[in-house]
């Protein structure tokens, strides 16, 4: 039994190792970054559901650095944490959420159409990416907030663990300040962050988590999607029947997780996974392998489609700390999906199974790949 998902190795085998750890009567403890790994559904439910008793004020990465404490909406608890989350709620109205939604689709389709093979990993970074700086609309010209985007994803410290560029900060900075000295130039987080913030929350530190994280946790979503419906062989059902498109992006959620994994501290004695937790220790808790728990599923390794279980899975969390953007996010994918099969159709993955390259990132709750090839047939 292991836990690393800063090894590429693991990521590729880590549902084979998540088997291994629900069967343990006790949580592993993973000393290497200090965690109690709790992997059950109905524990991850738990702690999820207890935000007291688990708290994000220490962090939700698996290597956390200070300066996000307190400052960002992942590493802190209310009443921060809802001042946070209530400062940008307007930027997901119907209304943005439409002009998100056009151009989501204009990009999806200049990315997709009249090509042969495509490299799958590039291309959902980008819409990754794009969804951000449009859910952002900052006022930087549209394709230079992109390059912006995809820089600090690529290369940025609390970002990146290879081909870290050292003045990444810097450099980011630089640019943040001249964003925040321009006038916000319509509907988005970037406006909420200057018109809605009474008590000057931390505007910069909310911008870098914001492009450091919505790329990455996007793309790894639509590539999931793309790989299972080729490899769990449902591609030709979702081309058949559209209908079918929403069933299939819930399952690849349920089945391969995007964002896999959020740590927690806690915060007072308290027994999970028959381990005895005291306050001060830390868990990672492993969302990936709550979804596939045959304790809460119906043979959870198979894709299904057409599933009828009533659990409800976890993928991007649960209660209070569950993702802001979930429902844009999954309305997205059901996009790229729409896309893909209208501009692709048919297609076959050349990247076999045990060829996939995982992206290592800084926090490790993110499963992004490199070198996803797709064909048209």
């Amino acid at each position: 039994m292991s836990y690393d998902p800063h090894s590429k190795e693991w990521l590729l085998h880590r549902f084979e190792t998540y088997k291994d750890l629900r069967a343990s009567d006790k949580a592993y403890w993973c000393e290497k970054y200090g965690v109690y790994v709790i992997t059950r559904y109905d524990d991850v439910f738990y702690a999820l559901n207890n935000p007291k008793i688990f708290s994000s004020a220490g962090g939700n990465l698996l290597i956390e650095r200070g300066e996000r404490l307190g400052r960002t909406l992942g590493a802190s608890d209310n009443p921060i944490h809802s001042e946070y989350k209530d400062m940008v709620l307007q930027a997901y109205a119907k209304e943005n959420m439409e002009r998100v939604s056009k151009s989501f689709t204009e990009r999806a389709n200049k990315l997709l159409e009249n090509k042969t093979e495509i490299n799958i990993s590039d291309v959902t970074e980008e819409l990754g990416a794009w969804l951000t700086i449009e859910l952002m609309n900052s006022p930087l010209d549209k394709e230079e907030a992109l390059q912006l985007a995809l820089y600090t994803h690529r290369h940025h410290p609390l970002v990146a663990v290879e081909n870290v560029d050292p003045n990444a900060t810097a450099k980011f900075e630089k640019i943040n300040h001249h964003i925040m000295s321009k006038t916000p130039s319509g509907p988005g987080v970037y406006n909420q962050y200057v018109n809605n913030n009474p008590k000057r929350l931390d505007r910069p530190a909310l911008m870098v988590g914001t492009m450091a994280t919505g790329p990455g946790s996007t793309a790894a979503a639509l590539q999931s999607l793309t790989l299972d419906l080729f490899y769990e062989n449902q591609l030709d059902a979702v081309i058949n029947d559209r209908t079918l498109i929403p069933k299939a992006v819930n399952e690849s959620l349920r089945f391969r997780a995007g964002v896999g994994r959020f740590t927690r501290t806690v915060t007072e004695n308290v027994i999970l996974h028959d381990t005895f937790l005291k306050a001060g220790d830390r868990i990672a808790i492993c969302l990936e392998s709550a979804n596939r728990d045959p304790a809460n599923w119906i043979d959870p390794d198979k894709f299904l489609i057409h599933r009828t279980d009533k659990t409800k899975h976890l993928a991007w969390g649960h209660g209070v700390h569950s993702c802001i953007a979930l429902a844009i996010s999954k309305e997205m994918i059901r996009i790229y999906l729409k896309t893909l099969l209208d501009k692709v159709g048919k297609y076959e993955i050349l990247t076999k199974p045990e060829d996939l390259e995982y992206v290592l990132m800084f926090g490790g709750n993110i499963s992004m790949m490199s070198n996803i090839i797709l064909r048209k047939l």
